[in-house]
């Protein structure tokens, strides 16, 4: 996952790929540490999304612009708009349901 440190690298991001997932988290949060290494991994089986991390800190605009209120947060978007959102608890076998249905949109 690439490591992302202001609002506009975020938004190149989002904008540069047709899918891209974003772990927006907190310094010192234990889950967040927990959930970025599990989200790599899963990433792993797909090469066609990017995936990105920040931490709301480096860049506070963020809460307003995404809308968070906790942490960790994962938004997942394709085309720039966003298409899924999980925050606190990530359910990975949903957000594995919702990656490999995005996938396969590129590849139709």
């Amino acid at each position: 996952m690439k490591s992302l440190n202001s609002v506009e690298q975020v938004r190149e991001e989002i904008q540069s790929k047709r899918l891209q997932l974003l772990l927006l988290k907190m310094h010192n949060c234990s889950v967040c540490e927990a959930v970025q290494p599990q989200t790599a991994r899963l990433l792993e089986d797909y090469p066609q999304i990017a995936g990105a991390y920040i931490y709301v800190e480096d860049a506070p605009e963020l809460a307003s612009e995404y809308l968070i209120f906790t942490s960790p947060v994962l938004i997942l978007f394709y085309e720039g708009k966003e298409v899924y959102r999980a925050a606190r608890f990530i359910r990975f076998a949903e957000l594995e349901q919702q990656l490999e249905g995005y996938a396969s949109l590129l590849e139709s």
